[in-house]
């Protein structure tokens, strides 16, 4: 098992290129990364960080950080084709690139996704949005020698587990499998609950890249939508127990990237900070690290 654990704005609550909802400084989320003890980063939402590869170098050079995938959050509904989403492909792929990283985390941020009728009834469209996501991936691949890796996310048009299965039917993409995203549609919120583990025993030839993240079982009972990002916790307090999962990557031979993805919609930069540490010792003291 060799599991690259790493960060990302996310875990700042940053999840727009604006900074929002946190508003975090971009120089100050790389301070607090580095300080945490995290080398390496999944970059955010493209704006956030600077674009420019001279830019981004020196920021990231300069304190001891590594860009290891980029980040695409699309409305992929709103494409009338490929053609609407080449430029940004293009421009973030040639970045990742000339880095030399090899992943592409993707998801769907579509207001179709968060409407479960809307997914059933509608398949055609659905289906439409699963091309699209291929030819990305297909373009990502071919032209850059990026693998774009796919995020099931509650409320998006690929959240249960059935909907997982069909997608990858359809497509052929990897997976970036969210262990805290994938509780909460698909799990119980029982401690101890092994739903996310399972999967991933089940389906880990398709999962290169990870998000751990976990979930609050008494908040869960009360809301299961997603909405509130206070849902997820601490990774040694949750759900899942990361100890068992440790031992299902070990037995799979694991090796990839692990983002400690902590949504942290609205919280000062100090707690996400000190989230952050505490999320690294605890991999540390169990051995994942």
């Amino acid at each position: 098992m060799k599991v690259e654990i790493a960060t990302c704005p996310c875990s700042w609550g940053i999840f727009w290129p604006d900074g929002s909802p946190s508003n975090v400084p971009y120089r100050l989320f790389l301070d607090q990364a580095a300080a945490s003890g995290y080398v390496g980063l999944e970059l955010g939402p493209v704006g956030y960080l600077p674009a420019e590869k001279e830019a981004l170098e020196a920021e990231l050079s300069s304190r001891g950080l590594r860009a290891r995938a980029g980040t695409a959050c699309l409305k992929v509904d709103e494409a009338g084709s490929f053609g609407d989403l080449r430029r940004g492909a293009e421009s973030l792929c040639s970045l990742l690139k000339s880095f030399g990283v090899e992943y592409l985390m993707m998801m769907d941020e579509s207001a179709f996704g968060g409407d479960r009728e809307a997914k059933k009834k509608e398949r055609q469209r659905l289906l439409k949005c699963y091309s699209l996501i291929k030819e990305y991936t297909r373009y990502a691949k071919d032209e850059f020698g990026v693998t774009v890796v796919f995020h099931p996310h509650v409320g998006t048009i690929v959240e249960t587990e059935e909907e997982i299965l069909d997608f990858c039917d359809k497509t052929g993409n990897l997976l970036c499998f969210d262990t805290g995203h994938y509780q909460i549609v698909n799990g119980t919120p029982e401690k101890g609950d092994t739903s996310a583990i399972d999967f991933y025993r089940k389906y880990h030839e398709r999962i290169p890249y990870l998000h751990f993240k976990n979930v609050d079982g008494e908040k869960m009972k009360r809301d299961n939508s997603g909405a509130d990002s206070s849902v997820f916790c601490a990774l040694e307090d949750g759900i899942i127990d990361f100890t068992v999962l440790k031992e299902a990557l070990e037995k799979t031979a694991y090796d990839g990237i692990a983002v400690v993805e902590q949504d942290m919609a609205g919280e000062p930069a100090e707690k996400s900070f000190a989230l952050s540490k505490r999320n690294r010792e605890y991999l540390k003291k169990i051995g994942m690290i």
